[in-house]
């Protein structure tokens, strides 16, 4: 296998795994000490939809790297990854409705779904980029 192109989905995986640890060591824990409620949430409903755009189309690209060039466990692998990060990505005007709603079960439920997407997508980049290194 070329040495660049393993690079390249090494890159893909770990730009996840930076992203995914920015938000939640750095951006998260930040917010609510230094903005109050009703800013911290104008801005996590800026910053959330970028944040799983953004690991949509770095999954994306992974994917078609996968495809073109890895073994088909590897583009199933990827798929997951895409679903999860599409999938983060719809929830989130529904889990802003529940909050604004009072549904506080409901928001709670689909917070926690959230962060299960995430942990899912930070596996996926963990077991690709050992993958990818032992090829």
């Amino acid at each position: 296998m070329d040495t660049l192109i393993i690079s390249l989905l090494i890159l893909c995986y770990s730009l996840v795994l930076g992203i995914i640890f920015a938000q939640v060591l750095l951006t998260a824990p930040v917010v609510f000490k230094v903005l109050d409620d009703q800013n911290a949430s104008k801005f996590l409903r800026k910053i959330f939809p970028r944040y799983y755009l953004l690991l949509l189309l770095i999954t994306l690209l992974a994917l078609l790297i996968s495809y073109l060039f890895f073994k088909t466990f590897d583009v199933y692998i990827a798929i997951v990854a895409v679903f999860f990060s599409f999938f983060g990505y719809l929830i989130i005007p529904l889990t802003n409705s529940a909050r604004d709603r009072g549904w506080d079960n409901l928001f709670k439920w689909l917070h926690n779904l959230s962060v299960f997407n995430t942990v899912i997508i930070m596996i996926v980049a963990v077991v690709q980029i050992f993958r990818a290194t032992t090829l």
